[in-house]
């Protein structure tokens, strides 16, 4: 049974987008404190099939860095970028040339930290795609796919990985490829913001004396689990 609350004229409307905006606005992550590169990534909202969803890629494995796995379309800023939304504007059209015209950026978040570089995620609304149609840049991407906001929230598609830090990612399971890690954490924020009513999973929070590491450190080696929280939503 399809959500009401995932509805096309619900999810895009004006007062429904300037709520996520300010949720997503709200939310502050942990950054890599030494000077590092900038870069973004684009969290694409697309129609797909009819349905509300968002556009992921796969990373090419010609890719010295993170081939073969899962992320938003994006990279680092180039010294021409105004802004880091540029930046994010810029690696989609590279990767999948979706043009800036076609592009309603909502807002961007704060910076997310990666290690060697600080992330900022954009989220806009690119319209109606056809993943068939999409120009892919083989040498960044090695395909494009959606997964609906339907299966998205849906619990049976969702469980998290916890690490030796006590850090929790979610893991999303409804689509062609898992999406989890750095791509995971962006999507669970995003659809917290955009579909808080619908989007019903949750996460423990970092106990107080942990320390907040970046998202990107950390130790393959823990295990993954399936139990239900039952804490306050991150």
């Amino acid at each position: 049974m399809s959500n009401p609350g995932l509805k096309v004229e619900v999810v895009l409307s004006p007062s429904n987008r300037k709520s996520c905006i300010e949720k997503l606005k709200s939310f502050h992550f942990p950054t890599v404190q030494k000077p590092v590169p900038e870069a973004a990534v684009l969290v694409p909202l697309c129609i797909h099939n009819g349905e509300l969803g968002l556009l992921y890629t796969l990373r090419s494995m010609k890719l010295s860095t993170n081939r073969g796995e899962v992320s938003f379309p994006g990279g680092k800023r180039d010294k021409e970028d105004v802004d880091l939304i540029e930046t994010a504007l810029r690696e989609t059209w590279e990767e999948l040339k979706i043009p800036k015209d076609k592009i309603d950026v909502w807002t961007e978040g704060s910076m997310i930290g990666k290690t060697t570089v600080n992330v900022m995620p954009v989220l806009a609304y690119v319209g109606e795609i056809v993943v068939e149609n999409l120009e892919i840049n083989r040498d960044e991407v090695e395909e494009a796919f959606v997964i609906s906001l339907q299966k998205l929230c849906d619990p049976k598609f969702f469980n998290y990985t916890t690490y030796r830090n006590n850090l929790m990612l979610p893991n999303f399971l409804g689509g062609k490829h898992r999406v989890w890690g750095f791509t995971g954490a962006i999507t669970h924020v995003v659809l917290q913001c955009l579909i808080p009513k619908a989007y019903q999973n949750v996460l423990y929070f970092l106990p107080k004396n942990t320390k907040n590491p970046n998202i990107s450190d950390i130790d393959a080696e823990n295990k993954s689990t399936n139990k239900k929280n039952t804490l306050s939503k991150i």
